[in-house]
This record gives structure tokens, C-alpha cells and sequence, in this order.
């Protein structure tokens, strides 16, 4: 009887064991991920809910925020923009070549003087640094709580409709408008980028968009997805 009743015990002893580690496993992932969601919590709204904190009473401001390669070349059109506007409705940031300042000598337009960010760093198209620099331009326009819509802007936009009518429909407005859609073509996906970026949610787009306040604050604030993609981003041919 001895004998016979080891084999059975042996196996009590085997399953009680996996169920063990099993338990340990799961809790041990749990725990792991309540603390990344915990300090991500923490690290990505701290800053959000002290602006959040900031009341304003006065008048919403668009920030239109450039990024340029060095100088504005239709600075002449965009100053004929802000010309029949309320200079208390807009602001102007410029992220351009590292050193390059906008004077009397470099634009033609007074409202682009000394507008450029003093951090600026160097950018290549293709590459993490051009949403690096966006990020720059966003993280200066907040700093500001006036501005309640974010417009990011290339040195070869122009605008279409007047200023007033820009105000008019983005203050109206409580969305952020964001070109993205689905390319099944579309093969510049790293799979590293899982499980933080799983392929299920990646979207092409273009990336000159209209943001309010509370998304500026989302993209500036963001510590995970951003590292994940500046480290798997590859300039596509």
C-alpha cells in the first residue's frame, strides 16, 4: 500500500507546486503592471493637473506653432494673416534651425521677431527628432494658459481662410482634429514597439494637426510611448 500511495502524493505534490508558481506568475504580473500604470499615472499627470489648476478668465488663444527648417519663406502671407487679427487671440512659436533668430533681417514679417524657441535642436525629416521639436513647440505654447488650441504648421503652409473665421471654427470646436487612418500597405511598423505600440493601433497621418489643451498636454506629458517609438523610428527610403 505503501508503495502504491507515492505515486499518488508525488503528484499531489507536482500539481500543488505548479498551481504555486502559476499563482506567483499572475500576482508577480499584476503587481508589475499596477506599478507601471501607477507611475505612469503619476509621472504623466502631475504636470497636467497643475496647469489644470491655472484658471483663465481672459480671452482663448490660437498658438500657432511653426516648425521650420531655418527661415519662414511665406512670412509675407502669414503676416498678412495676423495683420487684421486681435493680437489678444494668437500666439506665435517658431522651433527652427539651432541659433537661427528672426529679426528685421531674417522675415519679413514684425510678428515673427524673436518668436523662435531658445531650445531648438536639429531635426531630420523622418526621424523621432521632428516630433521631439513638436513636442518643444507644444510644451513652450502651454506655458502660456491663454492658449486653449494648438495648430501645428509646416514653413510651407498657408492659410486658406481669413483669421477670424479660424478662430470662429476651432473655438466653436471641443475636438482636436487628427488626420489618421489605416494603410494596409503601410509596412514601416517595427514589431520591438509591442506590446507598447501593438500593431493593432498603428495609423498613418499626416502630422500637422489642431489639438486643444488637454491632448497638448497628453502628447508633451507622454513617457512611454514616445521612448518606444524614438528608439525603433527609422528614416524610410
Amino acid at each position: 500500500m505503501t508503495k502504491k500511495a507515492a505515486p499518488k502524493v508525488g503528484r499531489h505534490v507536482l500539481w500543488f507546486s505548479w498551481k504555486l508558481v502559476t499563482f506567483f506568475c499572475i500576482a508577480f504580473s499584476l503587481v508589475a503592471l499596477f506599478r507601471l500604470h501607477l507611475r505612469y499615472d503619476i509621472s504623466s499627470s502631475a504636470v497636467s493637473r497643475t496647469r489644470s489648476r491655472i484658471h483663465y478668465d481672459g480671452p482663448a488663444k490660437i498658438a500657432f506653432l511653426f516648425l521650420a527648417r531655418r527661415e519662414l519663406p511665406l512670412d509675407f502671407l502669414w503676416g498678412s494673416f495676423f495683420e487684421i487679427a486681435d493680437v489678444e487671440n494668437f500666439s506665435i512659436f517658431i522651433h527652427s534651425a539651432p541659433g537661427f533668430v528672426f529679426d528685421e533681417l531674417t522675415t519679413r514679417s514684425k510678428f515673427f521677431y524673436g518668436r523662435q524657441l531658445s531650445n531648438s535642436i536639429q531635426v531630420a525629416w523622418g526621424e523621432s527628432s521632428m516630433i521631439a521639436a513638436e513636442r518643444l513647440l507644444l510644451e513652450a505654447a502651454l506655458e502660456d494658459p491663454a492658449n486653449q488650441r494648438f495648430v501645428l504648421l509646416s514653413d510651407s503652409c498657408v492659410p486658406i481662410y481669413n483669421f477670424s473665421y479660424v478662430y470662429k471654427y476651432l473655438m466653436a470646436s471641443p475636438r482636436s482634429f487628427v488626420d489618421s487612418f489605416l494603410d494596409r500597405k503601410e509596412s514601416r511598423y517595427n514589431p520591438k514597439m509591442s506590446p507598447t505600440i501593438p500593431k493593432g493601433k498603428w495609423r498613418k497621418g499626416s502630422q500637422w494637426i489642431t489639438l486643444i489643451r488637454r491632448h497638448a498636454e497628453v502628447i508633451v506629458d507622454d513617457e512611454i510611448i514616445f521612448p518606444v517609438f524614438k528608439k525603433c523610428c527609422k528614416v524610410c527610403s
